[in-house]
């Protein structure tokens, strides 16, 4: 849950899920779509996904891997968990390599990108390996000292403003003695965006409902409940508004424009038509009415669509 994500906004889903889910044995046998209902709105849905996988593979394993290839065979382990697990919970001298110790070892050996980023994370990694089997000849656990280090990056050695006066390491600091600190780590390439437009269409009915559809395996954002994207329910409706909104996704910029349907009014032989051939329609596994206020979605929506909802609901009451 804390990758690309900050931990204020990771607690209370970490206890949500963690109260859901309080053992590997539970999560294994959960449906995947209970599992995203409880990760819905931290978004990398992927995420929940590969753990979900993973309890899996775990359970018919027969329990957790014990050396960093069998962890690296996990579906959403790399490297920096792999070596978080093995050296935190069962004090095997292996490396990590989050934000604070990059930034840490970066300051403290003035690590360059000049041979590009590859070999500079190389040499980071490197570095970190050497920390943690030093520590260890030293009879000092893996778990501390890899755990100081992140606390060293998180509290001490700050990306901005940092505590240079009280730090631990600062007589060996290359970029603290050099008076560099804040060139420290090198900046990487600006990021490239991706923009996407989505068109959608927000249908609801006499009973002030919305009509979902679940998005399918392959699909971005797969398992995830979201409004329709093409208008095959939309012949003989009513349009009543356009909603615009905007959301960034890791490399993505979305736009989404929403169109906004309802039902004719009741009486009309077409409105029943059209009511029973939406509910027919619904009926089926990858659509579902859900009501437009509901406060907790019994299904799995992500943070796009909570906005697209809110305005939705925002504009309707104006």
């Amino acid at each position: 849950m804390l990758q690309q994500t900050q931990v204020v906004t990771v607690v209370p889903y970490f206890e949500k899920f963690i109260g859901r889910f309080p053992s590997v044995e539970i999560l294994a046998a959960a449906p995947l779509d209970d599992v995203l209902l409880h990760w819905a709105g931290l978004g990398y849905y992927s995420r929940a996904r590969n753990i979900h996988k993973a309890a899996q593979m775990i359970v018919t394993a027969g329990g957790f891997p014990t050396d960093r290839e069998g962890w690296l065979e996990i579906p959403g382990v790399g490297n920096y968990t792999a070596g978080a697990i093995l050296s935190i919970s069962q004090d095997r001298p292996e490396a990590i390599l989050d934000g604070n110790v990059e930034r840490v070892l970066s300051r403290v050996r003035r690590v360059n990108r000049l041979q590009g980023d590859s070999a500079y994370k190389q040499r980071l990694w490197r570095l970190s390996r050497a920390v943690v089997e030093r520590a260890h000849r030293k009879k000092i656990k893996p778990s501390v000292i890899n755990q100081a280090l992140m606390e060293l990056g998180a509290m001490v050695c700050t990306p901005k403003s940092p505590k240079c006066e009280v730090c631990p390491v600062r007589d060996a600091c290359r970029a603290y003695q050099a008076g560099v600190v804040d060139q420290y780590p090198p900046k990487k390439a600006g990021k490239k965006w991706i923009n996407v437009q989505e068109e959608l269409h927000c249908v609801l009915d006499e009973q002030g409902r919305v009509l979902l559809r679940k998005r399918a395996k392959g699909e971005w954002r797969a398992g995830l409940w979201d409004l329709l994207e093409n208008a095959k329910l939309t012949s003989g409706l009513v349009k009543i508004a356009t909603v615009e909104s905007k959301h960034i996704v890791t490399r993505h910029k979305i736009a989404r424009t929403t169109q906004v349907w309802k039902m004719p009014r009741s009486g009309g032989r077409e409105s029943a038509r059209l009511l029973k051939v939406a509910e027919n329609t619904a009926a089926q596994s990858d659509l579902i009415w859900i009501p437009l206020d509901e406060k907790t979605p019994s299904v799995a929506l992500g943070s796009a669509l909570k906005k697209t909802l809110q305005l939705v609901r925002e504009r309707l009451e104006s």
